[in-house]
């Protein structure tokens, strides 16, 4: 049995290690959250897909990182698109440690491009990694934490996911669907005992910029430029003492998470100093929103009788 064990003083306590499934751990904030859990006693399953293939290499150094370290951290093949995939990846994980206390759903790909310049097919792609993945994998562990009435899902999305710059496009779109997901999928495991979290990590340089998503359609992608030149901003160039944001950052920000004690956890956590300006606020009011409209439909006038069956 995991326990909780007291620090060098003797009153104050270190929250139990716990067993945590990471998807995305190829490189970025993936990796980073694993390497940072699994250095605070934490069993790390780090997943990402081809590991014996394209992610090899990141596989290798990362099953490196743990051995010169000696963390305990496995790196375990899961593609979040792929319900046999993520079947056999819990499966595993299940098999090996008996639980899963804490699921990172981290796994994420970008896009850069105007919505009409997307086909439907690379529209459908971008939902299925960014959106749907979550899904997937909180479905596959979802069985077990309810068994054991407690476990924690943590989503990581983006401050896209709350307030567009203006232009909108598809990341920010599939940011938008995994908020409303996660935040629904919040209501319904409360009752047991497993909470659904969201972080929202502004601007950060990450791989996933570099390998973003290009529309296929390049005429219609040319003449959204050509439509927006006129009125785009110009670029700011920053100081000669600017600092771009530490993404790992984003990574000690889950670490809080996972040691917050259960029932405290806020529902989401912004992260970081770019394109972060008003959106906890936003959140704030958001929240107190949602608690007004709960107690306006506890009035007999806001009643919905139509549609029920005697």
């Amino acid at each position: 049995m995991q326990r909780d064990h007291q620090s060098s003083a003797g009153t104050a306590t270190v929250p139990s290690a716990k067993t945590v499934l990471i998807t995305g751990c190829s490189s970025g904030f993936g990796e980073l959250i694993a390497k940072t859990l699994a250095s605070d006693r934490h069993r790390v399953f780090a997943s990402m897909r081809g590991i014996s293939s394209r992610n090899a290499a990141n596989a290798e150094r990362l099953r490196g990182w743990a051995r010169q370290a000696g963390a305990s951290l496995e790196v375990v093949e899961l593609d979040v698109t792929s319900d046999e995939s993520v079947r056999r990846a819990v499966k595993q994980v299940l098999a090996s440690a008996g639980r899963v206390d804490v699921l990172v759903n981290n796994a994420g790909s970008s896009a850069a491009g105007p919505l009409e310049a997307f086909s439907m097919r690379q529209i459908q792609a971008l939902f299925e990694v960014n959106a749907l993945g979550p899904v997937r994998v909180a479905k596959a562990v979802l069985p077990s934490m309810r068994q054991r009435r407690s476990g924690l899902i943590i989503h990581i999305s983006s401050t896209l996911g709350r307030v567009l710059p203006g232009s909108g496009g598809l990341y920010p779109a599939t940011k938008w669907a995994l908020e409303g997901l996660a935040e629904s999928l919040g209501y319904e495991v409360k009752a047991f005992g497993i909470e659904a979290v969201i972080v929202e990590p502004g601007a950060f340089p990450s791989p996933s910029i570099s390998k973003a998503v290009e529309p296929q359609d390049d005429e219609v992608a040319a003449a959204y430029a050509a439509g927006t030149a006129a009125v785009r901003r110009p670029p700011i160039e920053p100081g000669p003492d600017y600092r771009p944001p530490d993404p790992q950052q984003v990574a000690d920000a889950v670490k809080r998470l996972v040691d917050t004690p259960a029932g405290s956890r806020p529902l989401r956590t912004v992260v970081g100093p770019i394109f972060t300006e008003g959106v906890a606020e936003y959140n704030e009011a958001y929240e107190r929103l949602k608690a007004h409209l709960a107690e306006v439909l506890r009035r007999p006038d806001q009643a919905v009788t139509w549609g029920r069956q005697s």
